[in-house]
């Protein structure tokens, strides 16, 4: 899998995003909504550029609340 340019700048969005809201929570002892927005903005993102998905039960139903697999171990 290669990691074009655009997505590596939307990682380290993500990255410096993560950053800031940990650094938040270890101040504070808190977490502010806006940070709930951004954490679930940074799953999608993750989900997006490197391909994950929820895997199915046996009659093919997503499982969103399972860990995730690799779409192309998704058979």
């Amino acid at each position: 899998m290669e990691v074009t340019n655009e997505q590596r700048l939307e990682l380290l969005k993500a990255h410096n995003d993560l950053k800031d809201i940990l650094q938040t929570i270890f101040d504070c002892q808190d977490l502010w909504m806006s940070d709930v927005k951004k954490l679930e903005r940074i799953q999608y993102d993750l989900h997006r550029i490197f391909k994950f998905v929820p895997k199915k039960d046996e009659d093919g139903h997503r499982m969103h609340y399972a860990d995730w697999i690799l779409d192309e171990d998704d058979a």
